[in-house]
């Protein structure tokens, strides 16, 4: 296991990292093999008489049974094994193992409150007696462990201090060392750092830690007179080839440098070639790319921010800080700058339109001969890279590969994936070439946001691979270089300006919206809604505008500015809410109250509806309608008093309120759903079904998953649904058993299936009594290569599910609905 832990070099190492639960699973099967000779020790052995037991192996098995429990990551059950030998044998020495065993427990759970109490209670005793030589060397690092995991690192630094001394092993005391003298460095204490990062290089540590020793001895130097030697080191280092996979690593301390002496320009320089370079680091890749993003984002460059906060997704480990924010800040980003580049296309265009034809021609003539060189450079640097390919690094030139029969001069020829050798070569050709992708459509691009542009006009869509260029040779490459796929879409037309200027108008508005609310920046969102304005001024989003614009006036303190919008509002929409909130403070508290009650309303309607009460839903909706006139509610109720009066009168009286509803509300986003149902209704009842059964899918839509508890404490099981048209569920059956038995033998899982619809089968692991151990069993099969090797991806849906929620998926048989539920409720998988 330690060999297949991978430690995170760019946090502070634990002194002890047990891994993932994908690590604990690869030593599963030993681990139950020993609880299995431990209990036998337990059940042949064990001569307890006396209320004392007369053999110590049962004892030390016990222990056993609770470390095998450990590792397992089964902290539940290896929490009671220790409790047990605790309670078990007061009086036996190893009792005091159990408690340090039994706080490393606490501390892989987070329950850090009952680690402490165990750790005080250990050094409690160990005033009055002399603990055994094992626990009196670990604790201290177990409770520096625990300081670590809590990010308390000045109190974990103490006690480190304190079992340094006590721990001979080399390579555990240089572990310590370099843990010393990352503590140092986040405490701004450069010189201790450097002194411990030195004592590292100075012991048997591992290439990859004094590599990471190395660098980080030249990040904390002092940027002054050793400036130069420090970048001259590291620019040593990058023309190592020892170092080839580790050039990110150098990329960034050449940046934090660059940086650290405010160099912005050569340390974004730096950083660059530091994600470039950064193929399998995925912590790495992150950390380079998030520190760049945030200087374009300080520099308000939101598209080169964009672009680097959606790289820095792309490889973002599970366990990196402030994920949501990064998130977040990546989507907002996103939307601006497809706004952004909406307009910046749609004035293209415009432009082009309108230029003189001779003009006009020049510049798309000049265009397709740019698109021809260099589709033909990138055909040059292609048959160049083939054929360079086909030699491997390291053979002779008559060792070639063949691409066709994925055989090679190493591992002995055969096929591709019985050649390990030409697997593993591939694998770095591949992320050589094309740097790390994830499994999805359009793997090519690494940022489908940038280069998937918005439609152009009509319905020409520019695709990805023409807009970088035309990677690939084709239709698309044709079409790039006809004169008529540049003319075709330009707009010549009043209707088709007209088209285009509605496009730049919303995207101006969006853009201006995301500025003030979202990124909260005001002085652009002013610039942005102040150009609709005069682009626009007959824009359906003016007066929305005009009030964004008073808003901003009014918190920036420019009075003459807010005045100014404030009377053109109330001048030119007098009858209008926000003409009646600027005049009267008060209409604004109720209209907001009459907002409240419209919510509140809609909340029980639809509660009703979903219970199944239509005439209540339909009393509720009369009176909304009667009473309200607010433009997104309104056609909600519209639709749920529709359907419920088919279900308690006619469907004929259904489908005369969806079409009245999408008369009345013909901007209303209820529209498809409506629409839904009327063509679905009209086949079933053609075709003799039960068209009831359609309104219930349409409706579904709408629906939340309320009908789902989460509880934690009860009994989970595994489930997979698989079409059982396409997948031999027998064999999926057995798989899993083959799992289950290497992995978790000692559990007595039981697999079964059932069939859940016409094609659908659903295969369920039960039980576990603990949601931990569901958790660690779902994440240990969900990617295992055997259990799936029969289904194709894509084509099967996983999940846990309570005993509770059981029966109701069963009933609803809403795959999607329900996984919304478990993305939201299970965080851990």
């Amino acid at each position: 296991m330690r060999k297949n832990v991978k430690d995170n070099y760019n946090s502070v190492l634990l002194i002890n990292n047990y891994g993932t639960t994908t690590n604990s699973q690869t030593i599963n099967p030993n681990m139950d093999r020993a609880i299995e000779k431990a209990s036998k020790v337990i059940q042949k052995h064990s001569m307890y008489f006396d209320k004392k037991e007369h053999v110590k192996w049962v004892i030390e098995s016990y222990l056993m049974i609770g470390k095998a429990n450990f590792y397992k990551q089964d902290y539940n059950a290896a929490r009671r094994a220790f409790e047990y030998v605790n309670r078990q044998y007061p009086k036996e020495p190893i009792r005091f193992e159990a408690q340090l065993w039994l706080a490393k427990t606490y501390t892989q759970q987070k329950q850090y409150d009952k680690a402490i109490n165990q750790f005080d209670l250990l050094n409690e005793e160990s005033k009055k007696t002399l603990l055994p030589w094992k626990v009196r060397k670990e604790l201290p690092l177990a409770q520096a462990n625990m300081f670590i995991a809590q990010e308390k690192y000045s109190l974990a630094r103490e006690q480190i201090e304190k079992g340094l001394p006590l721990n001979r092993n080399a390579k555990l005391k240089t572990r310590l060392n370099y843990i010393l003298a990352q503590i140092y460095q986040l405490e701004g204490k450069d010189s201790q750092s450097g002194e411990y990062f030195t004592k590292v290089l100075k012991s048997p540590a591992s290439f990859e830690m004094a590599f990471n020793a190395r660098i980080n001895l030249a990040r904390v130097y002092n940027i002054g007179s050793d400036k130069k030697l420090i970048i001259r080191e590291l620019e040593k280092m990058l023309k190592d080839m020892k170092n080839n996979d580790f050039q990110d690593q150098i990329y960034y301390a050449l940046a934090d440098i660059a940086l650290k002496d405010k160099n912005d320009t050569l340390g974004i320089s730096h950083l660059r070639k530091s994600v470039a370079t950064s193929l399998s680091n995925d912590y790495q890749r992150s950390t380079s790319s998030l520190r760049l993003a945030d200087l374009y984002f300080a520099r308000k460059d939101y598209r080169n921010a964009q672009a680097y906060y959606d790289t820095t997704l792309m490889s973002l480990p599970k366990d990196f800080p402030n994920v949501e924010k990064i998130e977040v800040r990546t989507e907002t980003l996103s939307r601006l700058v497809e706004n952004l580049q909406l307009i910046y296309v749609q004035d293209s265009l415009q432009n082009l339109a309108a230029m003189p034809e001779a003009q006009r021609n020049a510049i798309i003539e000049k265009a397709i001969a740019d698109f021809i060189k260099k589709e033909e450079e990138a055909k040059k640097k292609e048959e160049a890279l083939r054929l360079a390919e086909m030699v491997q690094p390291g053979l002779n030139a008559n060792q070639i590969v063949d691409p066709t029969r994925g055989t090679s001069a190493l591992g002995g020829g055969g096929w591709y994936f019985y050649n390990p050798s030409a697997i593993s070569m591939g694998f770095s050709e591949f992320t050589r070439k094309w740097g790390r992708r994830k499994l999805e459509d359009n793997w090519r691009l690494s940022n489908k946001r940038e280069v998937n542009f918005e439609q152009f006009a009509d319905d020409m869509t520019m695709t990805a691979d023409t807009a970088t260029g035309g990677k690939e040779a084709g239709k698309g490459s044709s079409e790039m270089r006809n004169k008529e796929t540049y003319l075709k879409n330009l707009p010549f037309t009043p209707e088709s300006i007209d088209r285009s200027n509605g496009l730049i108008s919303q995207a101006m508005f969006n853009s201006g919206i995301i500025y003030l609310e979202e990124l909260i920046e005001k002085p652009k969102a002013a610039e942005m809604f102040t150009s609709l304005i005069n682009r626009f001024p007959e824009n359906e989003k003016s007066i929305q505008s005009n009030y964004h614009l008073y808003r901003i006036y009014r918190d920036l303190g420019d009075e003459a500015g807010m005045n100014r919008h404030k009377s053109y509002i109330i001048n030119t929409w007098p009858e209008s809410d926000y003409a009646k909130i600027l005049a009267d403070p008060d209409y604004k508290r109720e209209l907001e109250a009459i907002q409240n009650r419209v919510k509140s309303l809609y909340e029980e309607t639809y509660l009703a509806f979903n219970r199944g009460q239509y005439r209540t839903a339909i009393i509720y909706s009369n009176e909304a309608l009667a009473s309200y006139t607010d433009v997104y509610f309104l056609p909600r109720f519209a639709f749920l008093r529709a359907v419920s009066l088919g279900k308690t009168d006619n469907q004929d009286t259904m489908r005369v309120e969806l079409n009245k509803m999408i008369e009345d509300y013909p901007d209303s986003d209820m529209l498809d759903f409506a629409r839904r149902i009327l063509g679905e209704s009209t086949s079933a009842t053609a075709g003799g079904g039960d068209p009831a059964k359609s309104e219930e899918d349409a409706a579904s839509k709408l629906m939340d998953f309320s009908m789902y508890k989460f509880n934690p404490a009860a009994t989970h099981f595994y489930a997979l649904i698989v079409d059982g048209t396409s997948v031999n569920v027998y064999g999926t059956k057995v798989r899993i058993t083959d799992f289950n038995t290497k992995n978790y033998n000692v559990e007595n899982l039981q697999v079964n299936s059932v069939l859940l619809d016409n094609n659908r089968q659903l295969i369920t692991v039960s039980s576990f009594n603990e949601l931990d151990k569901a958790i660690r069993f779902f994440n240990g099969i969900k990617n295992d290569e055997y259990v799936f090797s029969g289904i194709r991806e894509g084509t099967f849906e996983q999940f846990l599910i309570s005993a509770e929620n059981y029966p109701v998926f069963f009933k609803e048989k809403n795959s999607a609905a329900y996984k919304l539920f478990f993305d939201k409720n299970y965080p851990n998988k």
